[in-house]
Parts: C-alpha cells; structure tokens; sequence
C-alpha cells in the first residue's frame, strides 16, 4: 500500500511535490476511511480525491507516478545501453531544465515500510536509495550516485555482484530483481500493485474487465457491482470468436485484408448485457442480451469497464489511480465506487483511491464522503509551476461548505476566464 509519493522537477512539477496517505489527528470519518496499516502507529487513508482547474497539472501527477513505477519496473530489461531515458523536465526555467527529475516511493510490503526513489535526466541515472523501516528504525540498503552503488549488510549480498554490470540508464534495483534478489523482487511486485488507468474507456482497462470475467468467481463479483447501480441490467456475457471467410466475405471486406485477419490469431471479443422482454401485461417472458460497447450509453460501457480493476484492486488491496474518473458518470454511480473503497466491509484489505474530479458535489459537505486531509486542490501559478495542498493544509474550517468555497474560488484551483462580456470572439 502506497503512504507517500514525492516528485520534482517532472512536468508541471518544478518544486518537490508530495502526496501523502498518511492520515492526520482529524476526527471526522475515523471508523470509515481510514485503514490502521500493518505498522504501529501508522493509519493510511482510503481514498483521495484532486480538484483543479484543466492543465493545473492533476493528469501530471499520475503521469508521474505511473513513469517512476513502470521505470522501476522495466527499466533493466526494457532498454539497450545508449537508449535515452524518456523523462521530461520541467521545461519552463533555465533553473531545472538540465538537471535531473526525483521520483520517490514511500509503501509498506509484507509489514515493512520501504523509501525507494531515483534521480534520472534522459540518459542516466544520477542517485537511486533504498531503506527499510522496521521497528520503527529506518535503515539503508543501498545507495548510488551515478555508477557508484554502496550495497549495506542489510541487503542481499548477492547484489553486489550486480553492481558493475548496472547500466548508466537502468536502475540497480531492476536488475537485482532481474537476477532474482528476494528483496527486489517483493519491491517490484508492490509497486506493481499501483495500477494507473484513465477514465475514458481505454482498450486496457476493457481487456482487464472481460479477462476477469472469463473467472466464474471474479464475475460473481462484478455482477454484483453492476446489479447495485440500476442500470437496467444485472448480468453480462462474454463471448469469444474468430472471424470466418463467410463473415468477412458478407461484410464485404476486401480480399487481401480478409487474409489478413484470417491469418491473425486474435480473437473477437463481444461483451453482452442482459435484458429481460415482457409482454403486454408486463410479465417476463424472454431475455435479450445487447452489445455493451454498441447499444449501451458510454456511462454504462465505462462503468463496466471500470468494474474489474475496482473488484480488483478491493481484493487484493492495491492502489488505483484514475484519470478523469468521474467523465460520463452519473454523480451518484461516481460517490458509490468512493464510498466501497471507504467501506470497512467491501475494502478490508486496505485498498486505495486517488483520482481527478470536476464533480464538486462529491466534496459537498452535507455527502460526508472525504475527511479534509483526503481532499487536495491542484494550482499552476504564472509560472506553470504546480503545487498540491489539501483542505486541512490549507486549514479549512470542519464546517466550511467545501462544494460552494471551491466553486467560488477560495481555495484557487478553479479556472480564471477571461470570457466577459465585451470579448467578440469574431469579428464583425
């Protein structure tokens, strides 16, 4: 589970930026969404939720995160030796744009608390550290500055034989788990339990939905999941096919593109909704089943499509992060996946969400859905420098009406138009 994110100088981000789930000494919402992680004295929030004007930087730090996890985690088997690094500084000073961008992790795996983090420009890696906290004690166990890697007695001692064959644009922990070191590869699996999706329906996160749905005991799950938001359906069907000479010749498709997909082992895949057919006195008498992604609203294809990392990320009590979550959702299907993740029942592994939102009438304060440490608002200054503070850094009231302040402006973070009323937008 993931307590503290840091990055700097990455995008939008010059300055050292951080979210942290560590929950603070605010009484509100205790017994719900918080989760007393396998640490003494350390509390984790569930969920977090980002407000913020458009390109104030929100997508940025999941791009963030998501580059500093899947560098971690490929970064020696996915590169050659002079392949560049593709990491973007933040671009718009002469201060940042030839250093180096900070990445780092702070999770907890198997009830040790782990500090990971690098520093990378587009062709090497300038400093990587590893510590372990157990017992409340943090202890190193390995640090590098460029080519130079110090491996402590606290680490595998097989690692050190790794430390001359590390390329100058891989980082040293991706290949100790390459050549199998415990200790990295429990690493790697924990930052592999960060999940990053957008929330317009990418071909990804429908991929991941249907294969969990070909799992009995998954789609029990996900059923369960779509019954609860009265979409009109309760069940869905997934059938899998290969295309036929007789289909594609139908289809009028063209001769040698027939022979292309002919020769292709891909399957089609059609996910189904089903339906039931009354009659005229409104008794059921049939059933119907419709293409989810052709006769269903692209709300209810995304919510479907969402369901499987959702159920997954509950069970196995991983972090999900989503882009643009709440795009083509009703309000109340958007404040249901919150409040699962905020549930003491549906989440008892721990779980966690973060995402972006522009549906303030989540953090309206009649909902009760978000403590004020779980809600931060994203700002770019003249500078296009972002910075994140949430409610409680900015030490907003317990009783403050959350929704309206932000839609007027007192918390920034919202768009400053420049529309009024003498623009002529063209001319006469």
């Amino acid at each position: 589970m993931l307590v503290k994110f840091t990055v700097e100088n990455y995008l939008s981000f010059k300055n050292r930026t951080s979210i942290d789930f560590t929950a603070t000494s605010l009484t509100e919402l205790r017994n719900t969404n918080l989760y007393d992680a396998p640490l003494k004295n350390l509390t984790l929030l569930k969920s977090m939720v980002i407000y913020g004007a458009n390109s104030n930087g929100k997508s940025n730090l999941f791009k963030a995160i998501n580059f500093a996890r899947k560098f971690t985690i490929n970064s020696s088997k996915d590169s050659q030796a002079d392949e560049p690094i593709e990491v973007q500084p933040f671009c718009l000073s002469t201060e940042t744009i030839e250093k180096p961008s900070f990445f780092e992790f702070v999770f907890i795996h198997d009830a040790i608390k782990y500090r990971y983090g690098f520093e990378v420009d587009d062709t090497e890696i300038h400093k990587e550290w590893l510590y372990a906290t157990t017992k409340n004690k943090e202890q190193l166990l390995f640090e590098r500055a460029l080519q130079e890697i110090k491996v402590t007695k606290k680490y595998d001692a097989a690692s050190t034989n790794l430390t001359s064959i590390t390329r100058k644009n891989a980082l040293f922990l991706s290949v100790c788990a390459q050549f199998n070191i415990p200790t990295a590869i429990s690493i790697l699996k924990a930052l592999s339990n960060v999940q990053y999706i957008s929330g317009m329906q990418d071909r990804y996160t429908v991929n991941f939905t249907i294969d969990m749905m070909d799992d009995p005991e998954k789609k029990k799950y996900i059923d369960n999941f779509i019954a609860g938001a009265d979409l009109g359906f309760t069940e869905t069907k997934v059938e899998r096919f290969k295309l036929t000479e007789e289909i594609l010749e139908k289809g009028n498709v063209p001769k040698e593109i027939r022979k292309m997909i002919l020769e292709s082992d891909e399957e089609n895949v059609v996910v189904s909704t089903k339906h039931t057919i009354y009659d005229e006195n409104n008794d059921e008498i049939d059933n119907i089943y419709f293409n989810l992604f052709v006769n269903e609203s692209l709300g209810t294809g995304k919510y479907v499509a969402l369901s499987g990392p959702i159920i997954d990320t509950l069970l196995h009590g991983k972090t999900l992060i989503i882009d643009e979550f709440d795009a083509q959702l009703h309000p109340h299907l958007s404040k249901s996946i919150v409040e699962l993740f905020n549930s003491k029942e549906n989440n008892p592994h721990g779980a966690q969400l973060i995402f972006a939102s522009h549906n303030s009438s989540l953090i309206n304060s009649k909902r009760k859905l978000f403590r004020r440490d779980q809600i931060l608002i994203a700002e770019k200054d003249q500078y296009g420098v972002t910075s994140l503070e949430s409610l409680y850094d900015k030490k907003i009231r317990k009783d403050a009406s959350f929704e309206k302040d932000y839609l007027e402006g007192k918390y920034e973070g919202i768009p400053d138009l420049k529309i009024n009323n003498d623009l002529r937008l063209f001319d006469a």
